[in-house]
Order: structure tokens, then C-alpha cells, then sequence
């Protein structure tokens, strides 16, 4: 594996595991806002169009949103290293969000796990 193809799957990795510890999601008719505790928000349409994100020190993260029943799905591929799907689904009594995170990083190579996020009190 070249420097080059480390790099992208550092990248790969970061999407995978720096996710926000709180997660804020507004839905108008045709996106979907994702913020995390920083503040900064990403906005998907949710017609499955790609939204390109440019990373400091090369690269690219092409990013696409789309409806999956009542799930939200969102498509992340890092040029050259990989890709990374979650699933955004409510629990059934709507007090939790799941989060079901799957990396496809190559050579047949996966993973897949479950974040679980708390709704936040009625204020």
C-alpha cells in the first residue's frame, strides 16, 4: 500500500470514528442537516445528489443522502480509500437514535457497528 492509499484510509477511519458524542438533525421536505457539537452542519439533499467536502491535505469525501423506508441513509467515499454507509433509524419508541455505521475499506475488508444516541429532554 503506497503512502498515498494510507492516507485516504486514515481518512476512511476518521469518518469512522470521530463521530460527535451529541447529534442534531433538522429535515425540511428536500434535505437533511446533520449538526455535531462543534456547530459545523452538513446538509444533504435527500434526492441521493452528492455534495463534495474537501479535506485539508488532500482529497476528497463525495457525500450522498437518500430515503430508505423510514430510515435515512448517507454514503460517504473517501477518493482512493474507501467508503463509509450509516443508517439513521429511530428506536421504536422514538427515544433513541441508531446509527448503524458499515466501512467497506478493500480487499474484501468490513466492519460494521451501532451508534446509539439519546433523545434530548423536552425543554
Amino acid at each position: 500500500m503506497s503512502d498515498e492509499q494510507r492516507q485516504r484510509m486514515r481518512q476512511t477511519m476518521q469518518l469512522v470514528f470521530d463521530a460527535p458524542p451529541a447529534l442534531t438533525i433538522a429535515e425540511t421536505d428536500s434535505s437533511v442537516a446533520f449538526a455535531g457539537d462543534s456547530g459545523a452542519a452538513l446538509l444533504l439533499y435527500s434526492d441521493g445528489r452528492k455534495v463534495t467536502q474537501k479535506v485539508e491535505g488532500g482529497g476528497d469525501v463525495e457525500i450522498k443522502g437518500r430515503w430508505q423506508g423510514n430510515d435515512f441513509v448517507v454514503e460517504r467515499k473517501v477518493s482512493g480509500g474507501g467508503k463509509v454507509t450509516e443508517d439513521y433509524l429511530r428506536s421504536q419508541d422514538g427515544k433513541q437514535l441508531y446509527v448503524i455505521v458499515n466501512v467497506a475499506g478493500g480487499r474484501g475488508r468490513a466492519l460494521e457497528f451501532r451508534r446509539v444516541y439519546d433523545g434530548a429532554a423536552a425543554q
